[in-house]
């Protein structure tokens, strides 16, 4: 199975989160920077809320994927605020043609005075926990 793992990381969080995920399916976590290659089966795709929707940078790599390329994506997220970004990516994927899992996973990520020391080591075990999970 081909397994990738990529993010868009403005603070850390999501970032380590992505690692976590990596760490746990075998494979290296990358930027949105780095392409996809054909061929992905699983494409793990890691984001956060930024100002009550996802980067701009996020959409445009949502909107240069190739569906033909990846089976299926599964969706992580770290937020400050709101529950979770998946409704946020699922719009873009769907947008997009793209399948992704039902499930997902959401870690509370720390901003300015929230949720400090997060994501820590239970939110890292919950992302590993999600990983497995999806992989089967």
């Amino acid at each position: 199975m081909n397994i990738e793992v990529r993010y868009l990381s403005k603070s850390g969080n999501t970032k380590k989160i992505a690692e976590a995920i990596a760490e746990e399916v075998g494979v290296s976590a990358k930027p949105i920077t780095q392409s996809v290659p054909a061929g992905t089966d699983i494409l793990f795709l890691g984001g956060a809320v930024y100002a009550f929707g996802i980067d701009e940078e996020l959409k445009q790599f949502i909107a240069d994927l190739n569906p033909s390329d990846i089976g299926k994506v599964a969706v992580f997220s770290t937020t400050a605020v709101v529950k979770s970004a998946y409704p946020h990516v699922k719009k873009e994927l769907d947008a997009r043609g793209l399948s992704s899992f039902d499930k997902s996973f959401n870690s509370r990520g720390a901003f300015k005075f929230m949720h400090k020391g997060r994501p820590n080591a239970g939110d890292i075990a919950g992302a590993k926990a999600f990983a497995r999970a999806i992989i089967g």
